[in-house]
């Protein structure tokens, strides 16, 4: 399953006004990028105790709208001058009310293709540590999430919340990409689903890029031009005859705590870890490995405004 398309608002290319200087790298918090996490803070503090006092959700959602409206104000002096031809952008996250899955996204820009194929989520990078560190600190939490974003982004969690809207990343593969002077990337081939993959194949490259003060996070759909690889399908077909067999098990006991459901769930995420690992070793040299690596640069070709 691809990722989900996002409604966003058409247009052409948005091009950002110059702003506030951006903070330098690695400094958290700095200046205009410290005014931002403020007034962000105090807008979802604020909507918290009205929606707690009983405001209505038509009262919510006007002011919410209104917040959001002054931080994407702040946001394109933080982010600077941008443009990408042929995309059309909005203000991440989608809502800062609490309880909404959309309330979760990076704070940023996210833009979108016309055909809703290629996303790119542009961030400051102060303010999008600051976003990855109060996400590293819920529970559940990939512990990677809270040792930077040069860690983070070997964590599939990270490109879930990232820009996975409802669906979540599965990494298939790493990419070699090339780093022009003063950047650091990184790319993977993947699939992004709401179910646990099983043996489909990836169907998207993912980039991160943190360069001149940004974080840049995209995300493209890409035809590999297979239909199957047999050797790792038979991989995974032999991992998830465990799964079955424990799952079946399970169900003639009729005991909703049978320990074989647990185990048969685990079956099948060691099913899912096979086929990818069968994947990756497959994929060496063939031509849909290049083809996703072209995906790929291209990708953080029109990241870096080329």
């Amino acid at each position: 399953m691809t990722r989900p398309a996002r409604r966003l608002p058409n247009g052409p290319a948005l091009v950002l006004a110059l702003g506030l200087a951006i903070a330098p790298a690695g400094v958290a918090g700095a200046g205009p990028a410290d005014d931002y996490i403020a007034a962000r803070d105090r807008a979802v503090t604020a909507l918290a105790e009205a929606e707690k006092a009983g405001a209505s959700p038509e009262s919510l959602e006007k002011r919410d709208a209104a917040e959001r409206k002054a931080l994407e104000r702040m946001m394109g002096g933080l982010i600077g001058p941008l443009r990408f031809k042929g995309f059309s952008a909005s203000f991440s996250p989608a809502t800062l009310l609490d309880g909404s899955i959309e309330s979760g996204g990076p704070d940023g820009l996210l833009f979108s293709d016309a055909d809703a194929t290629t996303y790119l989520l542009v961030s400051p990078e102060p303010v999008f540590a600051n976003w990855l560190a109060a996400r590293a600190k819920m529970e559940g939490a990939d512990p990677a999430l809270g040792r930077g974003i040069a860690a983070a982004v070997g964590s599939d969690e990270f490109y879930t919340l990232a820009i996975g809207a409802e669906a979540a990343f599965s990494r298939y593969i790493d990419l070699p990409v090339t780093a022009a002077e003063g950047e650091t990337v990184r790319a993977a081939l993947g699939l992004f689903s709401q179910d646990l993959p099983t043996n489909t194949l990836p169907e998207a490259v993912v980039v991160t890029r943190v360069a001149n003060g940004r974080v840049t996070v995209g995300n493209a759909a890409v035809e590999l031009g297979i239909t199957s690889l047999p050797v790792c399908d038979k991989a995974w077909k032999a991992a998830s005859a465990k799964a079955e067999a424990l799952r079946t098990a399970a169900e003639k006991s009729k005991k909703e705590d049978d320990p074989r459901w647990e185990q048969a769930n685990a079956a099948d995420v060691d099913a899912s870890n096979a086929f990818r690992t069968c994947f990756a070793r497959q994929a060496q040299g063939q031509p849909f490995l290049a083809a996703a690596v072209k995906k790929a640069e291209a990708l953080l070709a029109t990241a870096r405004g080329n």
